[in-house]
């Protein structure tokens, strides 16, 4: 009798024929990397107890005013710097049900993965009754087709950044809709 799992006991004998060979090569190399090291004593029954620190903090005073501090120095480096570069706009317009909408797309330079930044500046939306909120979509065929996220908005006009992960130049125009939760059908509201 051997130690060694056979594969085919592993997986079974009805897996198409590249999936198998796939499977089989990591199977062989973990066959050949053996089993994983034994645990050292210390991991196998650890000392649990809490030891006595040796930190020492700033007395309450101390600490509020130094978060007071931190924070202050965190607003002013957003103010300073926007990270927000935009490469190209694409101007929306309001369709019947909601005429006086418009808005902006601002398209940010994709990072290395292809997620595309964007910066929604939308104007003439109404806010929405809780549970509701508007979506972001590219189209194809002028259909919704690829979510670029969901936002809600508090006035009249209002920035939201939103994302999208995918190849631009597949989709043919941005539209945005009206969702509500357990409703079949998705309202456009602005559109390029």
């Amino acid at each position: 009798m051997t130690d060694k799992p056979d594969f085919r006991d592993l997986v079974g004998e009805d897996l198409p024929e590249e999936e198998r060979a796939r499977l089989e090569r990591v199977h062989e190399l973990l066959v050949a990397a053996g089993p994983p090291p034994e645990l050292t004593p210390a991991l196998v029954d650890p000392d649990l107890q809490p030891r006595e620190s040796n930190v020492e903090f700033l007395p309450r005073r101390r600490a509020g005013f130094m978060l007071g501090i931190a924070a202050a120095i965190g607003v002013l480096a957003g103010r300073a710097k926007d990270p927000f570069s935009t490469v190209f706009t694409v101007p929306m317009h309001g369709t019947a049900a909601a005429r006086s909408s418009s808005a902006t797309i601002d398209i940010g330079k994709a990072d290395e993965a292809g997620n595309w930044p964007l910066k929604l500046v939308v104007h003439g939306l109404k806010p929405l009754p809780k549970g509701q909120y508007y979506e972001m979509f590219l189209t194809n065929g002028h259909k919704p087709s690829a979510s670029c996220g969901t936002f809600r908005v508090t006035s009249t006009g209002d920035t939201v950044r939103l994302n999208a992960p995918y190849n631009l130049r597949r989709f043919d125009g941005w539209v945005v809709t009206r969702e509500r939760p357990g409703n079949t059908t998705h309202p456009v509201v602005l559109t390029t």
